[in-house]
C-alpha cells in the first residue's frame, strides 16, 4: 500500500516522542535539542491537521485526448502552431490508436501516432525535420509522483541521402511512438516517488495500476521537441525548434475480483474538497454504462 505524509505519519512522530530518553541519553545536549526539535514538529503538525501538498502545476492546461471517449481517442486532436521568425505555421496530429477493447493505462505498452506538416509554407521554402524527441511523463495531483519520466524517443533521418524528413503543406512526416509500461528507469523513479530517497538496499518491483491511480495518476503528458531544418530559395539554411505538449487521460477504472468471483470496479477520483484522491465501488453493470454512454468520469 502506498503511504502518504498523514495520519499514519502523525501516529509515528508522537509514538516516538512518547518514548522517554535514558537517563544516558538525556544528558546528552544533542539528544536533548533534538528532543526540542521533536516536540516542536509535533506541535506543528497537530495544528496543520497533517495536510499534504499539492502539485504546483496540477491545474495547468493542456490539450487532452480524453480516452474515455473513444471518437477523440481515435480521431486525436490537432494543433496549429507559430513557427519562430517564419511565416507559415506547423500542423501537428496525434492520435491514440487503441486495439478492440484496450485501455490507456501507465502500465500497459502504448502508442502515439503523430503527423507533422506545414500550413502556408510560400513557394521556394523548403523544410525539413532534423529531429523529433519526445518525453513522456506521467501527471499527478502529488508533487512526489508528478512529473516522472516514463519514456523517451528521439526520431531522425536514417540514412545520408537526405537532410532531414521533408514536410510542406502536402506533404506529412508520420511516426508512431512506442512508449513502455514499465522501464528500469520508471521504475526506480517510481520507487523514489513513492517511498522517497532513503539510504540502503533499494528493490526495485512493478507496480500495478491500481498503485498510480492512488497516488493521484490522471495522465500522461507527451512533450515533444520538433527541430526544424529551413530552406530558402537562394540555399540558405537555419535551424529552428518548435515545443508542442499534449495530455493523454489515463483509464480510472480498475477491475476486482471478489472472493465469491464477483466482477466489480474500482473508479479513482480526485476529490478537491478534501484535497485527497478517493476511490469509488461500482458494479460490472455500472461500469458498462458509464464507459458506453460516455460519461467515464462521472462520479
Amino acid at each position: 500500500m502506498i503511504k502518504y505524509f498523514n495520519e499514519d505519519a502523525c501516529k509515528r512522530v508522537l509514538s516516538k516522542e512518547a518514548k522517554k530518553p535514558t537517563k544516558g541519553e538525556a544528558i546528552k545536549g544533542a539528544v536533548k535539542k533534538g528532543a526540542l526539535v521533536v516536540c516542536a514538529s509535533v506541535v506543528l503538525l497537530s495544528l496543520s491537521g497533517c495536510t499534504r501538498e499539492v502539485s504546483t502545476n496540477a491545474h495547468i492546461q493542456y490539450d487532452v485526448i480524453d480516452t474515455v471517449n473513444s471518437d477523440i481517442s481515435h480521431n486525436g486532436i490537432q494543433q496549429v502552431i507559430d513557427v519562430p521568425g517564419e511565416d507559415f505555421k506547423l500542423v501537428v496530429t496525434y492520435r491514440c490508436v487503441l486495439e478492440d477493447n484496450a485501455k490507456w493505462t501507465v502500465t500497459s505498452d502504448k502508442e502515439m501516432y503523430m503527423d507533422v506538416c506545414t500550413d502556408g509554407l510560400p513557394e521556394g521554402k523548403y523544410v525539413y525535420i532534423d529531429n523529433v524527441h519526445i518525453d513522456t511523463t506521467i501527471r499527478s495531483v502529488y508533487p512526489s509522483v508528478d512529473g516522472i519520466t516514463q519514456d523517451t524517443m528521439d526520431d531522425r533521418i536514417h540514412n545520408s541521402q537526405m537532410i532531414g524528413f521533408p514536410i510542406a503543406d502536402d506533404n506529412s512526416y508520420s511516426s508512431v511512438n512506442c512508449i513502455e509500461g514499465q522501464n528500469q528507469t520508471f521504475m526506480q523513479g517510481s520507487f523514489h516517488g513513492f517511498n522517497g530517497y532513503s539510504s540502503g538496499t533499494i528493490s526495485e518491483r512493478r507496480y500495478i495500476e491500481s498503485d498510480y491511480l492512488k497516488a493521484g495518476v490522471y495522465a500522461n503528458k507527451i512533450n515533444s521537441v520538433i527541430d526544424l531544418i529551413i530552406m530558402d530559395h537562394d540555399g540558405s539554411m537555419r535551424c529552428v525548434s518548435v515545443p508542442s505538449t499534449v495530455g493523454v487521460s489515463v483509464w480510472p477504472y480498475v477491475e476486482r475480483i471478489k472472493g465469491n468471483g464477483e466482477s466489480v470496479f474500482d473508479y479513482y477520483f480526485y476529490n478537491e474538497s478534501t484535497g485527497t484522491v478517493e476511490r469509488k465501488e461500482i458494479s460490472a453493470a455500472e461500469y458498462q454504462m458509464r464507459t458506453e454512454a460516455g460519461r467515464g468520469l462521472g462520479k
